[in-house]
């Protein structure tokens, strides 16, 4: 980790056009979080909109303003085909924010592939990374580190790849990101794959492990399968990018699921209540992680600014954590960390 940290105030530009709860509940958090300064924050919206909801509540006007967006917000919470419409007007005057300067991070709740296209559309590429990684959080059981029961799994955009090296880049930036968050000198990474042996799966995970062998900065614990991801064995999973889609669609499914069912067990009959005591611990670590208050969003990364993904069913709770998040990575000097990483991809062979 880098000792050159930024030493000034955060400041975050927030688009408030995306997610369920927009934009009353990022308001109310961004609000606060500024009120108690942990960023300055910048307000990408209506200004008649966002004016009206910050009337309800208290807040510094040293601290937050407001980018003027000529999109109303959508009439309707959670109209969803008006949001993207407003979402693809106001994100690249928030990421023009980030180029000029005048803001650190972007945190956003609008539709991942949109927030993804845009920012290859308007932001610039870290040094010797040929494709961006959005990353998804995904729980784990306990680890016996200690820490919390989360993990990075990259990339998740939806879109396939063809060569080792976009493998390699997800596994170096993922580490330096992990590094940076957890403060794990070497965090460990996994390759995702249809079996343990390093010389099976994909000709692509095939390639990438000797190129990932003897990379500073992490340790390379191999392949998992799907069946391994939470059980905690790596901190950072790499995946191509369609495979690791449908991976946190199913994870965040399961995940879902399995608290509605402990819900309704404990509703319904008071013999299941029983057992569910014993499962109390287990069961209360997935409602913290289904209900996206614990972590707040995710990265894309391979950019020179940080952009944060959002749930788009985050409320208050989760934009104040992605506030936090976005400070902290900003003040332990991230986008240094991730542009070094990037340095030390200039060694990768060329792939057709």
């Amino acid at each position: 980790m880098t000792d050159s940290t930024p030493k000034r105030k955060t400041t975050v530009v927030i688009d408030t056009y995306g997610g369920q709860s927009a934009p009353g509940a990022i308001v109310a958090a961004a609000a606060r979080m500024a009120r108690q300064g942990v960023a300055r924050v910048v307000l990408v919206g209506d200004v008649t909109s966002l004016q009206d909801k910050l009337s309800l509540v208290p807040y510094d006007p040293m601290t937050l303003r407001i980018e003027p967006v000529p999109v109303p917000h959508p009439r309707h919470q959670g109209d969803t085909a008006a949001q993207i419409e407003a979402a693809r007007i106001a994100l690249p005057i928030a990421m023009e924010l980030l180029n000029n300067g005048e803001a650190d991070a972007l945190i956003t709740a609008s539709p991942a592939d949109l927030v993804f296209s845009l920012a290859e559309a308007y932001l610039p590429l870290l040094p010797h990374v040929r494709g961006l990684a959005a990353a998804a959080v995904f729980p784990t059981l306990p680890r016996q580190e200690g820490g919390d029961p989360l993990g990075l799994l990259l990339d998740v955009s939806g879109r396939r790849l063809q060569h080792a090296n976009s493998l390699v880049e997800f596994a170096v930036l993922g580490a330096a990101y992990a590094r940076i968050v957890t403060g794990i000198a070497e965090p460990k990474v996994a390759l995702l794959s249809t079996g343990r042996d390093p010389q099976t799966g994909p000709a692509e995970v095939v390639r990438a492990h000797p190129l990932l062998r003897h990379r500073p900065g992490m340790q390379l614990v191999g392949n998992l399968q799907a069946t391994d991801i939470s059980r905690g064995l790596a901190d950072v999973v790499v995946a191509d990018g369609l495979v690791g889609h449908t991976v946190r669609g199913l994870l965040e499914g399961l995940t879902t699921m399995t608290v509605e069912a402990a819900r309704y067990a404990w509703r319904t009959r008071v013999a299941w209540r029983v057992g569910l005591r014993l499962l109390s611990q287990g069961v209360g670590m997935l409602r913290k992680v289904s209900e996206f208050q614990q972590y707040g969003g995710a990265p894309i990364l391979g950019l020179q600014h940080l952009v944060l993904g959002a749930h788009p069913d985050s409320g208050e709770g989760a934009f104040e954590n992605a506030l936090k998040l976005a400070a902290r990575c900003h003040a332990r000097g991230l986008q240094v960390e991730l542009g070094l990483a990037a340095e030390t991809l200039a060694d990768l062979p060329s792939e057709s």
